[in-house]
């Protein structure tokens, strides 16, 4: 372990007697530990828990006794990383302490009561010498989830269900054969943050399986149960049948990832700055994009309208994308044929395999996204017309992540375009599922190896962050006309401390969205804050992936199109609405839910719209 020069000057700058402020991760101290060749064989080995599991808990334990952290994603990952770590060196009662501090601290219901329980349940099945009293892990599942209200928290015991049914030395090898090793050079250092998470996995992977048949009937009776099914508050909210009817249709940009246009035949917008005249007419260096500007994820001109499968992965194309469904209907609690394969390959698959399911997941999320999105939107609402804009900067194979320099160049460059294309196609909504940060620019930067010192890659990605920020306020500033309607983002964080794009627009036609389970009450991952004005369904939310799979989703970048949705049949029913009349009456409509939420209320916000002609 060693402690590097901006640490002392961090704690030299400090006036006597306060703490120094941790803020984002770009404020921890760059401390590194050794953990051998690859993370995947080391967290796994002797070594891992006898010499770097001790002298993480020491740096774990002095970041929380020394620093004032303000980003709650960080003191949770402390506080549950060193209650792995106390799992691991048999201090049940350690791990209890600190399960039951981070829960004290949450700000979301569901996590204050049932947050943690495998580590909890863990903890209490826990005895001397490290043997497993799995009935007492069980009755201590029970025990929480009898003192759960079901509206609060079914969407967390769901999850916490699946990790059960999946759970496995090498489960956790893949997945960090997958989603680690790639990330980290042989032999090099790894920071506090991520051995925590490698603590965590192994903590898991020793303490479930054993007790897994009876995990599974605490959890099952509970879910099984009448009075826990899922209360759902969002199917009367829908507009009315024939409410819409004879309707002006409405152009709506999914801005995203790109899209599978074969789902939606009659519904796309045909743009009239790009004609089917075998012509680049707007000179962004594509033939003929009628349906909407396209972009890989490097910010290059392409054809296709949502990115092709690698080489790699196209021959296994069907095959992942039941895994990833697998996965999901295991979160949701089904037992359906692709949850079961799913299951019995993360119990029985070796670490290599599922190294390779994994690396090939973030493909398949980039390629799916905007489908997802888009799907969500437009199923059931024939009043809107699909513009495609795929313009996001993503990694488009397995291993090569883009260097964020000459990509966010490229992409500010072309956003005046952008904007002159979208006020001349008659978009009047555009949706945006995504945020970037200065964060995550570092840690691509990073990533990508132009960087190698995390403060210069920081200070770096804050500087690429400022640069695409002003861009994007600029553009929303020159489409006064048009509604931008962006999804919170997935951090559990407050607005301030995520400080993402395009969720940080200020303007009187952008609005934030954060989400909710089927009960209206918000979603343990939501960002939330004074800038997210608005809440939609975000969990258990219906949706089609590239070719049709049918699949239930998670995230706020499901809710955000629910909202964009009901805006769009509010400028269908009233075309002279202004994107600030628009807001207005979706606030003005919505219900206060728990914690002052307010919530989407669709069919009467279509009412309002109806109300003004």
């Amino acid at each position: 372990m060693f402690l590097g020069p901006v640490l002392a000057l961090a704690l030299a700058a400090q006036p006597v007697g306060e703490k120094p402020v941790i803020r984002s991760h770009a404020d921890l101290p760059p401390t590194e530990f050794k953990v051998g060749p690859l993370p995947s064989e080391a967290f796994m080995s002797d070594a891992f828990l006898r010499e770097t599991v001790p002298a993480v808990r020491l740096e774990a334990e002095r970041l929380l006794r020394e620093y004032r952290i303000e980003d709650p994603a960080i003191s949770q990952r402390l506080r549950t990383g060193l209650a792995a770590i106390a799992l691991l060196q048999a201090r049940p009662r350690d791990a209890e302490r600190l399960i039951a501090e981070q829960r004290a601290s949450e700000t979301k219901p569901q996590l204050r009561q049932v947050g943690y329980m495998l580590a909890d349940a863990m903890a209490a099945g826990l005895r001397p010498g490290g043997s497993r009293d799995c009935a007492a892990s069980a009755a201590r599942i029970t025990a929480l989830l009898e003192a759960a209200p079901a509206e609060v928290a079914r969407e967390e015991v769901l999850f916490r269900y699946g990790r059960v049914q999946v759970s496995s030395p090498v489960y956790y090898q893949g997945t960090a054969v997958g989603a680690v090793d790639p990330y980290t050079r042989p032999n090099a250092g790894m920071g506090t943050f991520d051995i925590l998470l490698l603590a965590i996995w192994r903590a898991e992977s020793e303490g479930v399986p054993a007790c897994r048949e009876p995990l599974t009937r605490a959890f099952r009776a509970w879910l099984d149960a009448p009075e826990t099914q899922p209360t759902d508050i969002w199917v009367a909210r829908q507009p009315k049948a024939g409410a819409l009817t004879g309707a002006r249709p409405v152009t709506v940009a999914v801005w995203d990832t790109g899209i599978d246009l074969g789902l939606f035949g009659d519904r796309l917008a045909i743009d009239p700055a790009e004609p089917l005249d075998g012509k680049d007419n707007d000179g962004n260096g594509v033939v003929d994009d009628v349906h909407g500007p396209t972009f890989d994820g490097r910010f290059l001109p392409s054809a296709a309208p949502l990115p092709l499968p690698s080489p790699a992965l196209a021959p296994r194309l069907g095959f992942q994308m039941a895994i990833e469904k697998g996965q999901l209907d295991i979160n949701y609690g089904f037992d359906t044929p692709e949850a079961r394969m799913f299951a019995e390959r993360a119990r029985t698959a070796s670490a290599a395999e599922q190294g390779v399911d994994v690396s090939f997941s973030e493909e398949m999320f980039n390629r799916s996204h905007g489908t997802w999105v888009a799907s969500a939107l437009l199923d059931g609402a024939d009043w809107i017309r699909l513009y495609n804009l795929r313009q996001i900067l993503l990694a488009p194979t397995v291993g090569a992540p883009p260097t964020m320099v000459e990509e966010t160049d490229r992409w500010v460059a072309a956003l005046p375009a952008l904007a002159a294309r979208l006020r001349g196609s008659g978009v009047r909504v555009v949706n945006m599922s995504w945020s970037v940060n200065a964060d995550a620019l570092a840690r691509d930067l990073m990533t990508s190896g132009i960087e190698r010192d995390p403060e210069k890659a920081y200070e770096r990605g804050k500087a690429l962050y400022l640069k695409i920020a002003a861009a994007f306020q600029a553009l929303v500033d020159d489409c006064p006309g048009i509604l931008f309607i962006a999804a919170a983002g997935n951090s559990n964080q407050s607005d301030d401390i995520m400080a993402g794009m395009p969720q940080g627009v200020k303007a009187p036609n952008f609005l934030a969205v954060g989400a909710t389970n089927s009960a209206g009450r918000a979603s343990t991952f939501t960002t939330f804050g004074p800038s997210v004005r608005i809440y939609a369904q975000g969990e258990r939310t219906p949706t089609r992936g590239p070719g049709g799979m049918t699949l239930l989703m998670d995230g706020t970048s499901l809710a955000a199109p629910l909202v964009s949705r009901a805006a769009a049949g509010m400028l269908a029913i009233n075309p002279d609405l202004k994107p600030a009349d628009v807001i207005d009456g979706l606030i003005a409509t919505s219900t206060e839910g728990e914690g002052g939420l307010k919530l989407l209320h669709a069919a009467d916000a279509i009412d309002w719209a109806q109300e003004r002609r």
